[in-house]
């Protein structure tokens, strides 16, 4: 497990025999054992949780209905399955969690596919099952001390006292789905009298570090951590507020503070952008967007005239040397017209106000920037 910069309040660690395996029910829990004074159990679903085709494995806090009122445990744990006569053969995957009556169980949905268990994978001498349908299942457990008492906590505004609220860190998180359903200029509403935010809003420390709060939301919204990069929300002169520049993993050790103060400083809150990458030859691809970068990110949305309706379609990395006109193929795809559909293409400048751009123009003489919204119909006949 990784070192997480906590103090360690205890350690244990226990192993959980299984034995015939392909005879075993949907749900099985391990004998209870004892970490930080409280006591936990393996929760094991041989053939999936959700109807996967995946072993799923969870750490359960064993007594909830006994915990004091406002109990919670933040704890950092492993979870390993591995061949108990070769231990070179194994799976482990971890994680940290606050544990509390409400959420007192965590772990992997997907913790590793079914045919993994019977076969060698992945430069494994033996499979993770022996011959016997037997395998071992250990838990690694530390319990972190919370000094705070609000370490790793989902807040809510109206959760925080007030004397404490000059510690935490408003952080709005735009997500490729809220894109999808937003109606309306820009990527979201932020605050609108008209239209009420329901942009998801954390609570975050203040000195929570970068590389801990991304992990936090990689789980919350259940991706991969290394798929996911930050775009900061900034606010333009023209009344827009746009993703701006990227968080780098650079930052990974500094505080959400830090980069707050670093990144836009004049802002009382953090908004990001969630951006999801999807693998490109089983690696993950993000393209550099410095200012040499040939790369610029923008936001696409589709209208549709006969419903006079806007779609948050996608988010594309366009060349700033290439014509706007190249993107066309590429938007009738993602709508599924046939390839050479007419289309009319627009940019979405500000409220009240957008402007069609001229296909045989580069990006960069349209002065498309990171961030800008690109809008596109139907080309309509005269009778349409």
């Amino acid at each position: 497990m990784p070192d997480l910069g906590y103090e360690i309040e205890d350690f244990q660690y226990y192993t959980w025999r299984i034995t015939g395996w392909s005879g075993l029910e949907k749900r099985l829990t391990s004998p209870e054992f004892e970490a930080g004074g409280w006591k936990w159990r393996i929760l094991l679903f041989p053939s999936g949780n959700l109807n996967t085709e995946n072993v799923s494995i969870y750490l359960d806090f064993a007594d909830p209905k006994g915990a004091p009122a406002g109990w919670h445990s933040c704890v950092q744990f492993a979870l390993l399955l591995w061949n108990p006569e070769d231990p070179t053969s194994h799976i482990s995957l971890n994680a940290h969690h606050r544990f509390t009556a409400k959420e007192q169980d965590w772990g992997f949905t997907q913790f590793c596919a079914l045919h993994k268990l019977f076969f060698p994978s992945e430069n494994r001498a033996r499979p993770l099952l022996i011959e016997n349908n037997a395998c071992n299942i250990t838990a690694f457990v530390r319990i972190i001390k919370d000094p705070t008492g609000v370490l790793w906590h989902d807040f809510t505004n109206k959760e925080i006292k007030a004397n404490e609220r000059h510690l935490y860190l408003s952080i709005k998180i735009v997500t490729p789905d809220r894109f999808a359903r937003h109606q309306w200029f820009d990527l979201a509403n932020f605050k609108d009298r008209l239209y009420p935010s329901d942009v998801p809003q954390f609570m975050v420390l203040k000195s929570e570090t970068y590389e801990n709060f991304k992990d936090f939301v990689a789980k919350h919204f259940g991706c991969p951590v290394e798929q996911i990069r930050f775009w900061v929300f900034v606010n333009r002169k023209n009344k827009t507020v746009r993703p701006n520049a990227p968080i780098i993993d650079n930052f990974l050790g500094m505080t959400m503070e830090e980069i707050q103060t670093r990144m836009v400083p004049r802002h009382s809150e953090l908004k990001l952008f969630l951006e999801v990458a999807k693998p490109i030859n089983g690696k993950v691809w993000f393209p550099r967007v410095e200012n040499d970068s040939p790369y610029i990110l923008i936001f696409i949305k589709y209208f549709n005239p006969d419903t006079q309706s806007l779609e948050g379609l996608c988010h594309l990395y366009i060349q700033k040397f290439d014509k706007v006109g190249n993107i066309i193929p590429i938007l009738c795809e993602k709508k599924d017209f046939p390839p050479h559909t007419p289309l009319k293409i627009y940019e979405e400048i500000k409220p009240n106000m957008i402007e069609e751009m001229n296909p045989n123009v580069t990006f960069r003489k349209s002065e498309i920037q990171n961030g800008d919204i690109i809008c596109f119909q139907k080309a309509l006949t005269e009778e349409e």
